[in-house]
């Protein structure tokens, strides 16, 4: 497979810097039954997910074959605590203690949510 030099790119042969031309925001409630993620669960980010940090867009990247996710930084916080060693109860509890200024059954109902949306994506694994 051949890349073409990008204009924008000073170096066009360094494959650190590949650049992602369609990254899409994560949609929560796509109109398709969600799965439910429970408390106890150790997800595991898939083996076709990785997640990278774009140094250019000061963003990060969850990139996965021929699509990417651009996530915000709490996204980002409960990807990387996605190794199949915490529990979704622990994920919550250590992003409790980093954001104290929001209720404990909001940030739980958003992890949930944002898990249940990289399950249906197949991007997620349970490793119990």
């Amino acid at each position: 497979m051949c890349r073409r030099a990008d204009r924008e790119d000073p170096d066009p042969v360094a494959p650190a810097r590949l650049r992602v031309r369609r990254v899409h925001r994560a949609r929560v409630g796509t109109g398709r039954p969600t799965r439910v993620i429970a408390t106890d669960a150790k997800p595991r980010l898939a083996a076709k997910a990785r997640l990278r940090f774009d140094r250019k867009t000061s963003r990060y990247l969850l990139l996965y074959p021929e699509r990417g996710l651009e996530l915000n930084a709490t996204a980002a916080d409960v990807a990387r605590l996605c190794t199949g060693e915490h529990t979704v109860a622990a994920i919550v509890d250590q992003l409790v203690e980093k954001y104290a200024d929001r209720p404990r059954e909001v940030i739980e109902r958003e992890t949930l949510a944002f898990l249940a949306a990289l399950a249906d994506r197949a991007l997620l694994q349970d490793t119990t």
